[in-house]
């Protein structure tokens, strides 16, 4: 695919991440989320899924992201879960379709930074997505400090919130040891 093309729909979907209506940025995200799944399991199967043909536009099915376009999706997404935080659990739903290689740092930062913030859901999406990464890549997480987030964890731990206690709870027996 040529460059050009490619920037234009990359673009025209970022500017859609980037918008002040809710419905349009919450369609986004899951189009940039069937983006990153197809790219991550089955780069090479040209075969996608009905979900996957019925919500990607043609330019979005043609497209395969290279390590730079998914370095640049997390920079969108993290912008979104720091400035919107009512699409907050969609965006780290979606950073959680990223492998750990190019998330988990800046992912792990920005959820510890505004982790007290999050409503139930969006914690609960980030125990999902920090329990990937970690299945993914374990020996990333050595060269992070996990000090905050063992703190954010156990505060999750401590909510009402049954399936987020239960998931803050595992993750907190998985990190490495300090």
């Amino acid at each position: 695919m040529k460059r050009a093309y490619r920037l234009r729909a990359l673009g025209s979907l970022y500017a859609k991440v980037d918008s002040d209506d809710f419905d349009r940025r919450e369609h986004a995200l899951f189009q940039l989320a069937m983006l990153l799944r197809r790219s991550r399991n089955d780069a090479g199967n040209h075969v996608q899924p009905d979900f996957v043909n019925d919500n990607l536009p043609r330019d979005l099915l043609r497209l395969r992201l290279s390590s730079d376009e998914k370095i640049q999706v997390v920079e969108q997404l993290t912008q979104v879960i720091m400035e919107r935080p009512e699409s907050r659990a969609t965006a780290i739903w979606t950073l959680g379709e990223v492998e750990a290689a190019f998330a988990l740092e800046s992912a792990v930062a920005s959820i510890v930074e505004v982790g007290r913030q999050l409503q139930n859901e969006a914690a609960f999406q980030a125990c999902v997505a920090l329990a990937g990464w970690l299945s993914e890549h374990e020996s990333a997480l050595v060269v992070l400090d996990l000090a905050d987030m063992r703190a954010l964890l156990r505060s999750w731990a401590g909510t009402s919130d049954a399936r987020l206690v239960k998931r803050s709870k595992d993750l907190l027996e998985q990190l490495p040891s300090p």
